[in-house]
């Protein structure tokens, strides 16, 4: 039984200034448990602080990159003090653009000018065989499930800190991005490590498949559109 306090939050969009706060406080931490994190850094565990605080900002650069793209679209869960303690992200895969009404969608802007990228460099501690070869498989694995369908939203980040786990935080998170997705009649998608499963299914998505990693497995999961 969770006996943390309930913490009031509230949901809003990011700002490019809230990469480095939410890659310290969420994603990093709430991804450091996972198979995908483990597979990146197998020798996590006996990290010097130097070498976390490195992993830590190359997060936070890949996060700026990817803030200032504007090619998804994020959302924060704030504490009243502001600081960050829930974020998530998804894209929309739109492959017969007539379909949908332009500019009525969050998540369908126009991408920013180009900027110069900050994670362009590599933890020293990344290790870049096990990224890769878990990225592949998740790549296959991917397109094994979306290659035929034509509007799909594709989650890309879901975390809470894990002070604040169980309390709402990924469900509200999660309900607006439903709410979205059946706007529009799209299908979501999303490769979910074990401890997001039971969140995605609680909102309708089904298992369709897994990839298993020596650090565990990463579950493939489907929604079907709603009207």
């Amino acid at each position: 039984m969770n006996t943390t306090p309930q913490i009031p939050f509230s949901l809003s969009d990011v700002e490019v200034s809230d990469a480095a706060s939410i890659a310290q406080k969420v994603d990093v931490p709430a991804m450091q448990n996972g198979p995908l994190y483990r597979m990146m850094f197998p020798l996590s565990d006996t990290m010097t602080e130097a070498q976390r605080s490195e992993v830590v900002r190359w997060y936070a650069d890949m996060l700026e990159d990817a803030f200032q793209e504007r090619w998804e679209k994020f959302l924060k869960a704030s504490s009243p003090d502001g600081t960050p303690i829930g974020f998530c992200g998804w894209t929309v895969i739109e492959r017969n653009p007539k379909q949908v009404e332009v500019g009525k969608s969050l998540t369908e802007k126009q991408p920013g000018k180009e900027n110069q990228k900050k994670a362009t460099w590599l933890p020293e501690v990344l290790d870049i065989d096990g990224w890769t070869s878990v990225s592949k498989a998740l790549r296959v694995e991917r397109e094994r499930i979306l290659k035929n369908i034509e509007n799909i939203c594709r989650l890309t980040f879901m975390a809470v800190d894990p002070k604040y786990q169980r309390q709402g935080i990924g469900s509200a998170m999660m309900q607006r991005v439903c709410e979205e997705t059946d706007q529009h009649g799209r299908c979501a998608y999303v490769l979910a490590a074990p401890e997001g499963v039971r969140l995605y299914s609680k909102f309708g998505f089904g298992i369709v498949g897994h990839v298993e990693t020596p650090q565990g497995t990463i579950t493939s999961m489907f929604r079907q559109a709603r009207k």
